[in-house]
């Protein structure tokens, strides 16, 4: 721990902050997407070059990045629609009164930009959170939809969670599913009308509950056919556009 009681570089996890579009369904710049993803482990010559460094009190030498992937070209002009900005946490993260409050600076923030703030809350559903921190976490998301922040469940899987779960989800604007894990479900579910009857479940929740579906991890030919049969108003993956690392 340095003075301030935090982590000192060496010893902090290592992870890198990437940046991936959201796109409409007619392929216009709906939203850019921030979250943290794990480093490759650092050699035994790192980590004894970066003790090196803490012991001289030099500053750490930055960690290289690989180059981003070729960006696609087909996206033209992306800030003329980009309007929204998602920020990937845990659900029990937002149990937390300091950040909850560094939320809503945030947003008020993009807010003089243009911008709108989407807390993309992923793990264990809120409902299965311990019910020491669910009462903080609901008061939260109350508090930050009433700031203008929206909030998405991110990483919805529909193996994991009933049909049924979907109408608890009225804090929730935006639902992401991974069209991989959806792909797999319906290659294992032996009801012939599951297509059918998702498909109705999310037409009725987006008029109903004002509910927007996003289609996430969209890496092939094969996960787009699927993601456009089925009601998707926003979609997102490596098919689309490549992660950048920040």
């Amino acid at each position: 721990m340095n003075a301030t009681g935090g982590t000192s570089p060496v010893k902090a996890p290592h992870r890198s902050l990437t940046r991936q579009l959201i796109l409409s369904r007619d392929a216009r710049p709906f939203a850019s997407e921030i979250k943290t993803r794990p480093l490759p482990a650092p050699s035994s010559w790192t980590t004894q070059a970066g003790q090196l460094c803490e012991h001289s009190g030099a500053p750490l030498v930055p960690v290289h990045r690989e180059p981003s992937p070729q960006k696609d070209h087909r996206l033209h002009n992306p800030g003329k629609y980009l309007n929204r900005t998602f920020l990937c946490l845990s659900e029990p993260s937002l149990a937390s009164f300091a950040l909850a409050d560094e939320l809503i600076r945030s947003g008020n923030n993009l807010r003089d930009l243009g911008h709108t703030l989407v807390v993309s809350l992923k793990g264990q559903p809120f409902w299965e959170v311990d019910s020491k921190y669910k009462k903080n976490i609901i008061y939260h998301m109350y508090h930050l939809k009433d700031h203008g922040i929206e909030i998405a469940l991110d990483d919805y899987n529909l193996q994991r969670e009933a049909l049924t779960r979907f109408s608890t989800l009225n804090l929730f604007n935006y639902i992401k599913v991974s069209i991989a894990s959806l792909d797999q479900c319906l290659k294992l579910n032996s009801n012939p009308e599951f297509f059918n009857q998702l498909h109705d479940r999310m037409v009725t929740l987006t008029h109903n509950n004002k509910i927007s579906f996003i289609a996430d991890r969209v890496e092939h030919i094969e996960g787009h056919s699927l993601a456009r049969a089925l009601p998707f108003d926003y979609f997102q993956g490596s098919y689309y556009s490549p992660a950048d690392h920040l």
